[in-house]
């Protein structure tokens, strides 16, 4: 690991394993990955859906486990670590999940939701908690007389919110991002990116950002590593990644991505690419 990097994963690699009646299967959802992400740097993690974005990053937080590799957090290595050590790192590692509403308990109220992390992590309780969890709400853009509300009276940007204040009530170093916008309308994921864009750099913040929206991963990350079946084909700086891409899928991906200017070099890319085809329902002539 080198010394700017806060997390580091080397040969990453993650097999679901399910039992039926009459069988066993085992997919490999992640092969050999290998990445670094510096202290304040954002890294975003893209490809397909399926190709292991989310299980890679759920094995470096050990969700789920890991069949090989090596996971390291400011010098520790994360799966070599008992299960009370690895609850006090899990206070400078968060995540916020995809979908706002299946992650937050619907039988508690928001402030009972935001709390959750300082009663577990005895940083706070009573007036004090309360007094936070406010903050954490205004801070996330909402209002604090929001504690009273239930998950299902809110909207889907305001539950994302609510998911970003647990996620920071514990002040963390490095959060995952887990396709944290994916689920919202293209106004609310705006809102939402501005807000994900400010609160990084005012808490000097580290993340992984996972998604398959590369207009999104432009705008918010340094730094950016494609997966394809598992496997990360290119990785590299952001405008080097998207200008001069090198392997064919990246160009795949970037090509889906509609742009408005004739001069970007996706659009030159599809066009060289449809003056390329053969001519379809044209009969010959002689």
């Amino acid at each position: 690991m080198t010394g700017s990097a806060l997390v580091a994963v080397r040969g990453l690699r993650v097999v679901h394993r399910s039992a039926g009646l009459f069988a066993r299967s085992a997919v490999t959802a992640v092969e050999d990955v290998s990445f670094e992400i510096a202290r304040g740097e954002t890294l975003a993690l893209v490809g397909e859906s399926g190709c292991g974005k989310t299980s890679a990053a759920r094995a470096l937080l050990r969700l789920i486990p890991c069949d090989a590799g090596s996971v390291t957090f400011d010098g520790t290595d994360v799966l070599a670590l008992a299960p009370e050590p690895m609850r006090r790192l899990r206070k400078r590692m968060q995540v916020v999940f995809q979908d706002p509403y299946s992650s937050l308990n619907p039988r508690h109220r928001v402030g009972t939701i935001v709390a959750e992390g300082l009663v577990v992590h005895r940083l706070a309780s009573g007036a004090a908690a309360q007094a936070r969890v406010a903050s954490l709400l205004k801070e996330v853009g909402l209002d604090p007389a929001d504690t009273a509300k239930y998950p299902h009276e809110l909207s889907g940007g305001q539950r994302q919110r609510v998911a970003i204040a647990r996620a920071l009530a514990v002040d963390p170093e490095f959060i995952v991002l887990d396709e944290a916008v994916s689920a919202l309308d293209v106004t609310t994921q705006a809102q939402v990116l501005a807000l994900l864009e400010h609160l990084r750099d005012a808490r000097r913040l580290t993340c992984l950002f996972i998604a398959h929206n590369l207009a999104v991963v432009q705008r918010i990350a340094t730094q950016v590593a494609v997966m394809q079946r598992g496997r990360i084909v290119e990785a590299g700086p952001i405008a080097q990644v998207f200008d001069s891409p090198r392997h064919e899928y990246t160009r795949t991906l970037l090509d889906a991505v509609p742009v408005s200017d004739p001069r970007d070099p996706r659009a030159l890319r599809g066009q060289q690419a449809e003056r390329a085809q053969p001519a379809v329902g044209v009969a010959n002539r002689q």
